[in-house]
């Protein structure tokens, strides 16, 4: 790399509950609002927001995570930070339970019916995309084990 581009992210993942992960690392997959992306060191100051989905820290040493939704911001020395409600350790997802958990939020979410959507509707569209980002994040760690 030219001299002075950072030749690591430094990466924080938090949630309401502290901090989940503290690493430097050569990359960080996210899943955005428009889709996913990668960042790589060096990347321009950012904040975005994050959809339900998986997250994979370093590319030569992998670390995935399911997470919530939240936000993304590098800062100008390079630092991320992401912030979300939920996260977990793809291999230490419950994979059955987030499976009978979606199931009972696509129920409840096929009742809802002609009720304006409200911030109910607005957490059972949570708790859907929190059970697929778990499902999904058990699968990519197997199939990457």
């Amino acid at each position: 790399m030219a001299a002075g581009l950072p030749t690591f992210l430094g990466v924080n993942l938090v949630t309401p509950k502290g901090v989940v992960a503290h690493t430097e690392t050569d990359s960080v997959q996210a899943p955005g609002e428009l889709g996913e992306f990668e960042l790589l060191p060096g990347h321009v100051p950012l904040l975005t927001s994050l959809r339900a989905g998986v997250l994979t820290i370093g590319t030569k040493a992998r670390a995935r995570y399911a997470v919530s939704n939240g936000y993304l911001r590098v800062d100008p020395a390079g630092a991320v930070e992401i912030l979300v409600e939920q996260a977990v350790l793809a291999k230490d997802v419950d994979a059955e339970k987030a499976r009978t958990e979606l199931k009972t939020a696509e129920a409840d979410l096929a009742k809802w019916g002609d009720k304006p959507l409200d911030g109910d509707y607005e957490s059972l569209q949570q708790r859907i995309g929190w059970a697929r980002a778990r499902i999904d994040a058990a699968a990519a760690s197997a199939a990457h084990n």
